[in-house]
């Protein structure tokens, strides 16, 4: 028979397993323009989701564009610390406390609580000027708004303040040896630098001139003349020299001398944002699967430990095996590194439960096109395909913004002999309406407009990605596919 002190102990050790367990629920507040999810309180959860409306705010007075109905919402993830960073991204480099992603299986940020702040503000800028359309701005000023803007701060009545001082990027200027201008101001990218000291250069550099251009209006519109002549053809430092008055050797010793100086941040009132906030708690599943399913939504599978994650997710699914959240999670494993039929059932399983997952519907849509392009019967094959078609039907009225159900309708068409038809463009350019940030996207909508004819659409798609800062084998490929495009125009128009 168990001791006093051995009964105290075990009910001690129950006790401290109580809190644990609270502590694991999953919330998530959804506001006009962002779906935050969080571990623990909701009032950190609400504080954070009103911090992330009142910088869109911010982004939205300062560049234009709507919110609302207009875009997609952008899902964020908090997580408490490294360790769980690593469950979504195992791969991600040790020092990173932040990310962002955008690609056909999602577009989402996930951060460490109170680390990365910066990181998400310098991303999320990237993200909204996608869509206003910042495409043909060159690297170092795509960079530059992002750094520019990472450091801003937004009150509760409205008060901003955006340009603060970035001590890291300050500290780096000083004591590090700068790029050459001329190769600032032609880069594409930081990824056009050789060495990590240099990328690092090219981001303190990158800030330091767009926070001298933005400090004076007269500057700013001379960078508007300067972009508008890039953006013509002209090389990046004729131009700049053609504007501003200064070669590349000036302009170094214009930015030493205002980095040394006392820099001024700019501030404005807007009005008070207080954004509608609901929040919801999540099933007891999400603590085994949310995380892990990031990870499982990775653009390539190869990054991917997949048995492995197949166990962890198979293991869930059978801790929860009514719940949405983990038989959707099961699927998307099982369909990308275990059995088909098991995905299905899984899939089938959790929309029985929840109808409008809209994850199951892309999932189960694509177990069924398949089967409809494996069919020995063509009758069979058109069932099937009509069948996704469903399924992505009422994908699309659970979520009108979701660019995933987009397209995926539109490929699903690629096989039928009237494509691409003007649907099927209207398919394709409300993709890339709700994610002008995922480049293959645009890529494929590119395409279509290029059998259609429509070459200035088409390299409107392709602008973007030739020019995307972050650089990618996605580059060369669109620089290949905008030469075609110019070649066709120019055939149709000497016709």
């Amino acid at each position: 028979m168990p001791s006093a002190v051995h009964r105290l102990l075990l009910a001690l050790a129950l006790i401290a397993l109580t809190p644990a367990t609270a502590l694991a629920e999953w919330r998530r507040a959804e506001s006009p323009n962002f779906i935050v999810y969080s571990h623990g309180s909701e009032r950190i959860l609400r504080e954070y989701t009103a911090k992330l409306e009142r910088f869109d705010a911010l982004m939205r007075i300062r560049f234009g564009g709507g919110g609302g109905d207009d875009i997609r919402k952008l899902p964020v993830y908090l997580v408490d610390d490294d360790a769980a960073l690593r469950v979504a991204l195992p791969d991600l480099p040790e020092g990173i406390a932040g990310y962002y992603s955008s690609s056909e299986n999602d577009i989402f940020a996930i951060l460490v609580r109170g680390k990365s702040d910066d990181i998400l503000l310098h991303e999320y800028t990237h993200h909204f000027m996608a869509r206003s359309g910042d495409g043909r701005y060159p690297g170092w000023l795509s960079e530059g708004l992002a750094e520019y803007f990472a450091t801003a701060t937004v009150s509760e009545r409205g008060k901003a303040s955006f340009g603060l001082p970035d001590p890291g990027r300050q500290y780096a200027l000083q004591q590090n040896r700068w790029l050459p201008m001329d190769q600032l101001l032609r880069a594409k990218g930081s990824l056009d630098i050789g060495d990590r000291t240099g990328r690092s250069m090219y981001y303190a550099q990158s800030w330091a001139l767009t926070h001298w251009v933005f400090s004076d209006q007269e500057r700013v519109r001379n960078l508007v003349a300067c972009l508008a002549a890039i953006n013509g053809g002209q090389d990046a430092v004729e131009a700049w020299q053609a504007v501003f008055g200064m070669n590349p050797e000036q302009l170094t010793a214009q930015l030493r001398a205002y980095v040394r100086g006392s820099l001024r941040y700019a501030q404005l009132d807007i009005p008070p944002v207080t954004p509608t906030i609901t929040v919801s708690t999540l099933s007891p599943a999400a603590d085994a699967v949310l995380l892990p399913m990031i990870n499982a939504r990775a653009p390539d599978p190869a990054d991917i430990d997949g048995p492995a994650l197949l166990a962890s997710l198979r293991a869930a699914a059978a801790r929860f095996p009514d719940d949405p959240l983990a038989l959707v999670a099961l699927g998307r494993a099982e369909r990308q590194w275990g059995d088909d039929a098991a995905a299905e059932t899984a899939l089938a399983r959790a929309l029985e439960r929840q109808a409008d997952n809209i994850e199951g519907l892309l999932l189960m849509a694509d177990i069924v096109e398949e089967r409809g392009d494996l069919a020995a019967d063509e009758a069979d094959g058109l069932r099937q395909r009509r069948l996704a078609q469903g399924l992505l039907r009422r994908a699309f009225e659970a979520d009108p913004t979701d660019y995933r159900v987009y397209a995926a309708l539109a490929r699903i068409r690629r096989n039928t002999p009237d494509y691409p038809n003007d649907n099927d463009l209207e398919t394709w350019a409300l993709a890339v309406r709700y994610a002008p940030q995922v480049m293959s996207i645009r890529g494929d909508a590119a395409i279509a407009m290029l059998e259609t004819g429509h070459y200035d659409d088409a390299i409107t798609l392709l602008t973007p990605i030739v020019n995307d800062p972050h650089g990618g084998s996605h580059v060369q490929w669109g620089r290949d596919l905008l030469e075609q495009v110019e070649q066709r125009r120019t055939a149709a128009g000497s016709n």
